[in-house]
């Protein structure tokens, strides 16, 4: 008997048959091999998404010189890319902006991931492209075709006016930033000239290389690689963390589950199809047996009736999952402008052996079938021909119970193991996925009691230096004129004019002047401004201070570098949410220009002689848990009830008052300790707090219109415009020295705002965790106040500002409550979308200080994707799975009882009964498992429905 022959006459004609199950082999195929294609990618997509913001690069190195040999020759990085940086840009007020002129070639675009926004590179000597950093810096719109001046120095001479050269070029073209993006970006060049127009500049010339890390090698400590290669480098050289300090979402017990649970679910269907088949064609094998096929025989035609069916459909499936991958991957890189798709061998091996796994399952599945197949059925005894008695039963079969008897006798019939067997199933399955549910509810309910905290927040922090703080007050000086005289300079030795300095400052008591009464004497010109003491009577007298702490010197104390009338500009911003996995952002003010004063204020106590010693002798080095601390500092927020409530612990209950903190008449003051110890007590709950104006000093300017030594100042944004104003208006007047004398004092030395402190706090951990997230910094003395506060002084400054000046203001001396401090939430994304790595990065070019709890949460945002992904998937794992067991057990179960419903419907049933009949009992079974109830039912009644119909 030539079996191959048969086998092939059967295949062509049972073809539509063997289609169909080649067809449902290539879906499975298909999709077991897609996601794994997923799987493999995603890590992938992580890596290009970052690389596209950051630059492609690993090193970058900055020389006068060629490449470096340790980098150019070694075994982990590929071939350097070069660009040139020689130009420092100034802007139209001959600031540096820390950015550079220069040229690049079309690879380092290419490597660093450089792009044109609009426009295009410069071809002639006087075209110029710009990132779009660069242009805003220099306070461009950024319109192709306009003039764009660059200035610059001769020879980077930038301590020589006569070296300042300025060059017109024509804007052609507009690069995506990077300047400010990249790690370190501002080396790179910003404006970009044709090389032989770079050479015409008459400055040093630095090369920038940048080498990328080779694919080939495989490492995830990218940050020791660079350390001992940078061990051997002496050169200038840049390590590119925003991407290779990432740790994307790849977890490694995730994948491995994803995969198992995939895998299942594919072998599942492959092998309920090869078995399926198999039982369709048990009658043409127990038919080739009777005709004298051997066994071997009937086991060479089914194997290769199983080839027609897995290895076409197979291949076509991978085929057909690896193109959608291809032209999916083509769409998402043309969408996100960067190539991230790939799929290696790893992807076919493993669809490929889901394959081989389910014709093992399908294998032991027909070997414990062929057990009863092929074992002889006994010979059924003869009639003996007596008589049969048949008891005469009566049946309680009626017409109102019909329906439940019948499925009743289909159930015993099947035996008591086979029932409790798939409601036992059924059970299991249920359990799986409650369990599965609640472990992501309590992955989600730990995420949600976690997710008040902000994941990072930052402000503005400029890093210039400014090397005074200045207090001014007018002092109240009881029994001064009975005090000894001041030490003289001359007549005595340092050490005993040290000793009555600190013996009389003992016998002064200070007492703060109210700017009412000090109006009052400028009235009854009892005093004049110039004066620094002032006679009241036989023993008390007033005078004029102005504490200048020499902050750059002292050690103790940060720059007070934050005002509210400058913050982000629309610009950082914008490019701030484009950002992927940022949820909700939020804005407040935070402020430490501005200086307080307040009654009984001791300077003593504040130990002010720690900043500014009576010995001139300075803390230089930056003085641990002391260097970054602000004199003065105020958080102003929005005032909400659950902020309020955080500051109520504090509160005594006389001064607890919400509606006045929300107005900004309370604010919260917080002290830290003092250099040389201990706190200071002079300010308590239910005192005061003096807010200062902004300075407003007419300063001396050159004959270039720029202040002298402008360290010595703190330059607020007005300062040049009001003091061109002073100029033209003592051009056109005749120089008053009283002119505006009461407004200048009012700014000196008068309050625009004076909250009533509800709570003076020392600082602690605990304190530092409740408003963690809240107050950027803790200074020496640090408030908490309402923005409608910082609203008032805002609005007070205007109105002072144009009293002085006697109109409205214009435009480059308004002012306007402006936001510098920024708190953001991300979403589940962020965990794989590198989003505090790119803010991070951002923030740092942007100089924003930061404080990140990104690692916190992450904690439990990585539980929640972990928890989703793993029983989420086993969820959808179970569903698919029961399905799929449960139609073999129905598709079984409609052949066993074929003929006897054929028999039911030839004896007057109607369909509908016999559908009714089988679904009472599906009903029954799918009882145990509600979650997956309606589906069980609806494909129940779809099965049963098809059959009954062909009766």
């Amino acid at each position: 008997m030539n079996v191959l022959k048969i086998t092939f006459k059967s295949i062509r004609r049972r073809f539509p048959q063997i289609w169909k199950a080649a067809l449902t082999t290539l879906v499975a195929v298909f999709f077991v091999t897609a996601v794994l294609i997923f799987q493999e990618n995603m890590y992938q997509w992580q890596m290009s998404s970052n690389k596209s913001r950051f630059g492609d690069w690993y090193i970058c190195e900055k020389t006068t010189k060629e490449p470096n040999k340790v980098l150019d020759e070694n075994d982990f990085l590929e071939k350097p890319l070069k660009a040139e940086s020689m130009v420092r840009i100034f802007d139209s007020d001959w600031n540096n902006t820390k950015l550079y002129v220069g040229s690049m070639t079309d690879d380092f675009m290419k490597q660093g991931r450089i792009r044109l926004a609009e426009g295009r590179m410069p071809e002639a000597s006087d075209e110029i492209t710009m990132d779009w950093n660069t242009l805003l810096k220099l306070g461009y719109e950024g319109e192709l075709g306009q003039k764009v001046t660059i200035n610059y120095y001769e020879n980077d001479n930038i301590n020589s006016d006569k070296g300042r050269l300025s060059a017109t070029f024509t804007l052609v073209g507009i690069l995506n930033n990077y300047t400010n993006i990249w790690q370190d970006g501002k080396n790179i060049p910003g404006a970009i000239v044709t090389e032989e127009r770079l050479k015409e500049f008459k400055c040093t010339i630095y090369n920038i290389y940048i080498y990328p890390f080779k694919d080939s090698v495989r490492t995830q400590d990218y940050a020791n690689v660079y350390k001992k290669i940078k061990e051997d480098v002496k050169s200038q050289t840049v390590y590119n963390a925003a991407v290779y300090d990432y740790s994307p979402w790849k977890s490694k017990t995730v994948y491995a589950y994803m995969y198992i649970v995939v895998m299942v679910i594919g072998i599942l269907a492959l092998s309920y199809q090869l078995i399926e088949y198999r039982n369709t064609r048990r009658k043409s094998y127990n038919m080739f047996r009777q005709m004298g096929m051997t066994k071997a025989g009937i086991r060479k035609m089914y194997i290769t009736e199983n080839a027609f069916i897995l290895i076409p459909a197979g291949i076509i499936g991978i085929l057909l999952a690896l193109a959608a991958g291809h032209f999916t991957g083509q769409a998402l890189e043309a969408k996100s402008g960067y190539e991230f798709y790939r799929a290696n061998m790893e992807v076919i091996i493993k669809s490929a052996g889901s394959v081989v796994i389910a014709i093992i399952v399908e294998e032991l599945s027909g070997i414990i079938s062929n057990i009863h197949f092929y074992k002889k059925k006994p010979a059924s005894k003869k009639w003996s021909g007596r008589p049969v008695t048949v008891k005469n039963n009566k049946s309680r079969m009626n017409r109102h119970n019909l329906v439940r008897t019948v499925s009743s006798r289909f159930i015993k019939k099947d035996g008591a193991l086979m029932a409790v067997g798939i409601r036992f199933f059924a059970l299991c399955i249920c359990g799986v996925i409650i369990f599965s549910a609640l472990k992501i509810q309590n992955a989600f309910t730990e995420y949600k009691n976690n997710d008040s905290l902000t994941d990072i927040f930052g402000y503005i922090d400029r890093t210039e230096d400014k090397d005074q703080l200045y207090m001014k007050y007018w002092y109240y000086l009881e029994n001064y004129n009975n005090l000894p005289m001041k030490p003289s300079m001359y007549s005595e030795s340092r050490e005993s004019r040290m000793d009555k300095l600190e013996d009389t400052a003992k016998l002064r008591k200070r007492y703060n002047i109210h700017f009412d009464k000090l109006k009052e004497l400028v009235e009854e010109g009892k005093m004049w401004d110039s004066n620094n003491a002032v006679k009241i009577n036989n023993t008390d007298s007033i005078g004029r201070e102005s504490a200048q702490i020499q902050i750059s010197r002292s050690g103790y104390l940060k720059n007070p570098n934050n005002n509210i009338i400058e913050g982000f500009s629309k610009e950082f911003l914008d490019q701030l949410m484009e950002i992927n996995g940022i949820q909700s952002v939020s804005y407040s003010a935070f402020e430490s220009e501005r200086t307080w004063f307040w009654d009984n204020q001791d300077y003593e106590k504040m130990q002010t002689f720690a900043f500014h010693p009576v010995n001139y002798h300075y803390n230089k080095q930056h003085i641990d848990d002391y260097g970054d601390r602000y004199m003065f500092s105020t958080e102003y927020t929005e005032p909400t009830k659950e902020l309020y409530s955080k500051l109520e612990k504090y509160i005594d209950k006389e001064y607890v008052d919400y509606e006045a903190f929300k107005e900004g008449k309370q604010v919260v003051l917080f002290l830290r300790n003092l250099p040389e110890g201990g706190y200071d007590d002079t300010i308590n709950a239910g005192d005061t707090l003096y807010y200062n104006y902004y300075r407003v000093d007419e300063n001396t300017y050159d004959d270039k219109s720029n202040i002298i030594d402008p360290s010595y100042f703190l330059i607020f944004p007005y300062d040049k415009a009001y003091n061109r104003y002073l100029l033209d208006y003592n051009n056109t007047h005749d120089f008053n020295p009283d002119y505006k004398l009461m407004e200048k004092l009012e700014a000196d030395y008068d309050a625009c705002v004076a909250p009533q402190v509800a709570a003076v706090v020392r600082v602690t951990d605990e304190v530092m965790e409740d408003f963690n997230g809240i107050i950027p910094t803790f200074g020496y003395y640090t408030a908490i106040a309402s923005t409608n506060m910082a609203q008032q002084a805002v609005d007070r400054q205007k109105d002072i500002m144009e009293r002085l000046i006697g109109e409205e203001l214009s435009d480059d001396m308004d002012f306007e409550l402006c936001y510098n401090q920024i708190s953001i939430k991300y979403d589940l994304a962020s965990t794989f979308s590198a989003t505090n790595n790119k803010i991070g990065v951002y923030f740092n070019n942007n100089n924003i200080s930061y404080s990140s709890n990104v690692d916190i949460k992450n904690t439990y945002r990585t539980q929640l994707i972990n928890s989703i992904l793993q029983y989420g998937i086993t969820i959808i794992a179970m569903i698919v799975m029961q399905l799929l067991i449960m139609a073999i057990v129905i598709r079984n179960r409609i052949n066993r009882r074929k003929e006897k419903m054929k028999l039911l419907h030839s004896l007057g049933m109607r369909r509908g009964k016999i559908v009714s009949v089988c679904m009472l009992e599906a009903l029954r079974e799918s009882v145990w498992c509600v979650i997956t109830m309606p589906l069980l039912l609806l494909m129940e009644l779809l099965m049963f429905t098809g059959f009954v119909r062909k009766l």
